[in-house]
């Protein structure tokens, strides 16, 4: 019998040691945010609960990286059951954006430093309709208990970690044109240093909003039409956002990617995330190696691992995507023919001399997209003493996202991680 193991979000647990209460455990980037996930396992929560709370904690003390302003992937592995479920809360396109948003009027692509700032880069969050839709299906403690260990971070002050301290040293410039986040992270007149008390009052009463309403909170009203002047009236690059462009916006439910490899069975999130894809390549291509009598410390070992890598990466550059609008050859990505094939390149001794993506079965040709590359997404993770796990992705794309703040919380650059030009 294969055992089951849940690659949640695609990602091995990040972030700092796990924090331990009684009957679960639960990890973070941060150990705020690890606590209030503490906090909520040991009031009998699930761990789907624990990690929407750290969600929100994180929006807190991780506003560089993460938070209601932006999306997520979560899943949820439940006590006896063969495959976990997957929620897809990741942004949405306004219904303004065409193809040429990135472009220039010369149709060439802008620079992607110039169209981060600003409105054209945002997208309509997801995380708070990721966090409905899950509380629904898997939480436990009342929805309005599970802003409370974020609230307080909110309302008395969390000391600014020098990890935060050097992302807002990278944004002295930037902010020239965001008086919002310098109300917040600003002291003196220069960003506030490692040590230095941050409180957002705004964000404690919006997360006091969405506590008493829910989540349907954050996508009308008086949010809804906040976030929708924040983009068209942007001081760096308005495009028009709705308010029925927050109205129309639904988490969806996808189905798991599962693979068998040794005697595992691995699942991990779905497009359009190609985390657990793009992972499951690169197991897939190192399987034919005997890894562990090679073992952690052999330079061979981490060879073979980077020669994978780069193979499976300029397969996920190639062919990942949203399958809602292009077609994603999974099942083909993850042919074992045709990683067999592929693993075959792999030398022990000496590296390729260049990585091209291969055509798996089913997959029609297609250009390479272009994407960036930036620090800031998050990953966290929740264990329940009853069985169930739960991991999420959460991110605002880019350090503090798009750079404009709403309601005390950072509004994502999410739409410069689609491709920028065809």
């Amino acid at each position: 019998m294969r055992k089951l193991f849940v690659l949640v979000s695609a990602v091995l647990f990040a972030g700092t040691a796990p924090a331990w209460s009684k009957g679960g455990v639960v990890s973070a980037a941060d150990p705020r945010a690890a606590a209030a996930g503490q906090e909520i396992l040991r009031a009998g929560g699930s761990a789907t609960d624990a990690a929407l709370a750290m969600m929100l904690a994180l929006t807190v003390v991780e506003p560089q990286s993460s938070g209601i302003g932006g999306g997520g992937f979560l899943m949820v592995h439940q006590p006896g059951q063969r495959e976990p479920y997957s929620i897809d809360g990741r942004e949405t396109a306004p219904a303004s954006a065409s193809p040429d948003l990135f472009l220039g009027s010369d149709g060439k692509r802008l620079d992607f430093r110039t169209v981060v700032p600003g409105g054209r880069s945002v997208g309509v969050p997801g995380n708070m309709a990721l966090m409905a839709m899950a509380h629904r299906k898997s939480g436990k403690l009342p929805w309005a208990r599970l802003f409370q260990p974020a609230i307080r971070l909110a309302d008395e002050g969390f000391v600014v970690t020098p990890r935060l301290a050097g992302a807002l040293g990278q944004m002295t410039g930037v902010w020239s044109d965001f008086p919002d986040a310098r109300a917040i992270y600003w002291q003196d007149g220069r960003p506030k240093q490692a040590g230095e008390t941050v409180r957002n009052a705004e964000l404690a009463a919006t997360f006091r909003l969405l506590a008493k309403k829910g989540a349907r909170a954050f996508y009308s009203g008086a949010n809804a039409k906040a976030v929708a002047s924040a983009v068209s009236n942007a001081p760096r690059n308005a495009v028009p956002m709705t308010v029925k462009d927050l109205a129309g916006y639904r988490a969806k439910v996808r189905k798991p990617v599962c693979m068998a490899y040794r005697v595992y069975r691995l699942c991990g999130m779905g497009p359009p995330s190609s985390g657990a894809t793009t992972v499951f390549q690169v197991l897939g291509l190192l399987e034919r190696f005997d890894m562990k009598a090679l073992g952690k410390d052999s330079p061979e070992a981490w060879h073979l691992i980077a020669e994978a890598m780069q193979l499976a990466y300029a397969d996920r550059e190639r062919y990942l995507g949203d399958a809602d609008f292009v077609a994603v050859p999974v099942a083909g990505l993850l042919d074992k023919t045709y990683l067999a094939t592929r693993s075959a390149s792999i030398s022990p001794d000496k590296s390729l001399s260049a990585y091209e993506p291969g055509l798996p079965p089913g997959a029609a040709p297609r250009t390479a997209s272009t994407t960036a590359d930036v620090p800031g997404t998050t990953h966290f993770v929740a264990v329940d003493g009853r069985g169930q796990i739960a991991g999420m992705t959460s991110t605002v794309e880019g350090p503090f996202g798009s750079q404009l703040v709403v309601k005390g919380y950072v509004l994502n650059n999410e739409l410069t991680d689609f491709s920028t030009s065809w």
